[in-house]
């Protein structure tokens, strides 16, 4: 099974943008309201995700969350930062990392492609800080205020698309799903 065929269930045209960029594909996409559970636990809800987008699309599917863990919380929120974001913003996400004194940040990406039976998963990771206010207009979510290791001191927001999508989490994330698909029983599907 390919990328090309899976069917990619997200709400958010950023993340399917960016999905279509890293891949070099063009997916099939369904927007799909689907519960999410909560937990701290992204694979666990990755896993949950995949499981109920299948069961609404009836077709192999892929999709992907995303977790901001603000070092001088713990790694809280973790996968709840959609949450977080919808209460404060990031403008508010900017000034809770910096009410402590280490404004770090780790985001994480899982993917996973589930076809009813087998399940594979793509991780990446990145580090980086949060800014002290948002920076720059493009992206979506809190692209204006993490500053990635490596993005020579500019938010993903100041970045273009090309250059955020060239060290980004979910690169990493769906390259590694990529990867593991050769080598899984999707392959010989």
């Amino acid at each position: 099974m390919k990328l090309a065929s899976l069917v990619f269930v997200t709400s958010n045209l950023g993340k399917l943008r960016e999905a279509q960029d890293v891949l070099g594909v063009t997916l099939e996409h369904q927007a799909l309201d689907l519960v999410e559970i909560q937990s701290l636990e992204l694979k666990e809800i990755v896993r949950d995700k995949a499981r109920r987008a299948y069961e609404r699309v009836r077709r192999p599917v892929l999709v992907e969350d995303t977790s901001l863990e603000l070092a001088g919380m713990r790694g809280f929120p973790g996968p709840l930062i959609r949450w977080m974001l919808v209460s404060v913003g990031p403008a508010g996400i900017a000034r809770l990392a910096h009410a402590f004194a280490d404004p770090r940040a780790i985001v994480r990406c899982m993917a996973c492609a589930f076809d009813g039976h087998d399940e594979v998963f793509g991780s990446g990771v990145i580090r980086g800080m949060i800014a002290e206010t948002p920076r720059g207009r493009r992206g979506f979510g809190w692209d204006s205020v993490f500053i990635p290791d490596g993005g020579g001191g500019r938010t993903y927001g100041e970045m273009t698309p090309a250059e955020k999508n060239a060290i980004s989490h979910r690169r990493r994330a769906l390259e590694a799903l990529k990867e593991a698909l050769a080598e899984s029983p999707f392959s010989s599907r």
